[in-house]
């Protein structure tokens, strides 16, 4: 399929760009203005070189479908167990008294 010729982007003359700037509020020298003027026309250009009045299927970003994605593994189930009989609580044991600890000698 061949291409429609790129269109023609008006370009910006530096007396131009230091309108705009001077709309910004900025206070550029003329070599800073120098170097907006040349990158405007290069994005320009870039712009002007893009195909236009092309079918949507004709964008590779659309061509091309993901699978949806793969939902979680399943968490394997729990079996209820029963819970054990609490074992016979002994007999209450005669206390035990803590021995003193010794006063430190001096």
């Amino acid at each position: 399929m061949a291409t429609p010729p790129a269109t023609q982007t008006p370009s910006m003359t530096p007396a131009e760009m230091q309108i705009l700037v001077s709309r910004t509020g900025l206070v550029l020298n003329p070599g800073q203005v120098a170097d907006l003027v040349l990158a405007w026309r290069q994005i320009a250009g870039l712009i002007g070189a893009m195909p236009r009045g092309r079918p949507m299927g004709d964008d590779m970003a659309l061509s091309f479908r993901l699978a949806p994605p793969a939902p979680p593994p399943a968490a394997p189930k729990r079996v209820a167990k029963p819970k054990p009989k609490a074992a016979a609580k002994p007999k209450a044991a005669a206390k035990r008294v803590p021995l003193r600890r010794a006063a430190p000698r001096r």
